[in-house]
């Protein structure tokens, strides 16, 4: 025992004098600990993989096609009558806050609501008076239900009446705002004139810009499938006179058909028709001999490309 304290106190007085030789000791030990927590890291890397926290937020700022929308006819609305809203109003524009805005904004307004996560900028908060891109007025802020922002998940709700519209922003500025600012006069003029509001208007039905593309090539495929079988059966038809006659009086037959087939104009009569070939003359694949035709030849041709498309 007295042999064991003696080594360890030798030991000490040269790790005092030669400090060195304590880290040349204790060396072994450290590569040890370290080697383990290597292994201990490397059989644990699925563990750690599963924990990754991913290092952005990520962007909601995507294009969406646009809705469906059904035609529909917009009442009158006499914007100084919202510009002091009433109990009411105020009672309206709660209801449809808490239906199409609170997922978002929050019932208090203050944003953070339950479909939020994710989005990317955040949607609003309402009782913040910083960073507004429209500004705070009820002009502005309708104009926001109108338009949408672009680059955030805040659409347009054009799709709602405009008193429904009115009666949201009058609730935004009531509930959630301290001292909201007020239009003046000309402001709300001129938000009356940008978007018809005390005219009214008739809105078009909308769909989707992929269900419109569709739509358009299928017309298009049918049409060219149109050309095609006009074509096929000019050719097969040339010694017919008839058919002789039009082929003399066309340059470009595939040019002329189309135009025949997008245009419906001409089918009303024969005075209908030679205005629509003279007037389009070698834009429409027909030649300058069609101004050589009699009335006669003009009839056949008429009555024949009739048949034909």
């Amino acid at each position: 025992m007295q042999e064991l304290k003696k080594k360890i106190s030798e030991i000490i007085q040269q790790a005092k004098d030669n400090p060195g030789t304590l880290f040349g000791i204790l060396y072994p030990y450290i590569l040890i600990i370290v080697v383990i927590m290597g292994l201990y890291y490397i059989f644990n890397l699925d563990k750690v993989a599963d924990q990754k926290v991913p290092a952005f937020i990520p962007d909601t700022t995507v294009v969406k096609d646009l809705p469906v929308v059904q035609s529909r006819t917009v009442p009158p609305v006499d914007i100084f009558k919202f510009k002091n809203p009433t109990a009411g109003l105020l009672q309206k524009g709660k209801e449809l806050f808490n239906s199409n805005c609170a997922s978002c904004h929050n019932e208090t307004g203050a944003g953070g609501g339950p479909a939020s996560a994710g989005l990317n900028p955040a949607p609003r908060n309402f009782t913040s008076s910083d960073g507004w891109i429209n500004g705070r007025t009820l002009s502005a802020i309708y104009t926001t239900l109108e338009e949408g922002i672009q680059g955030s998940a805040m659409i347009s709700y054009n799709y709602m009446l405009p008193e429904d519209r009115l009666a949201i922003a009058q609730y935004i500025r009531n509930q959630f705002m301290t001292d909201p600012p007020v239009d003046s006069d000309d402001q709300l003029k001129a938000l009356d004139q940008q978007y018809n509001l005390s005219s009214g208007m008739n809105l078009p039905a909308q769909i989707p810009v992929k269900a419109a593309m569709e739509i358009v090539e299928k017309e298009a495929a049918s049409k060219l499938e149109k050309v095609n079988d006009a074509v096929l059966s000019v050719e097969k038809e040339k010694q017919n006179a008839a058919a002789k006659l039009l082929i003399s009086v066309i340059d470009n037959r595939s040019l002329a058909f189309s135009a025949l087939i997008n245009s419906d104009s001409w089918r009303q009569n024969e005075d209908s028709f030679v205005k629509f070939i003279i007037i389009n003359v070698n834009q429409n694949g027909f030649n300058g001999r069609i101004f050589n035709l009699s009335d006669s030849e003009w009839n056949v041709l008429y009555e024949y490309v009739r048949q034909l498309i």
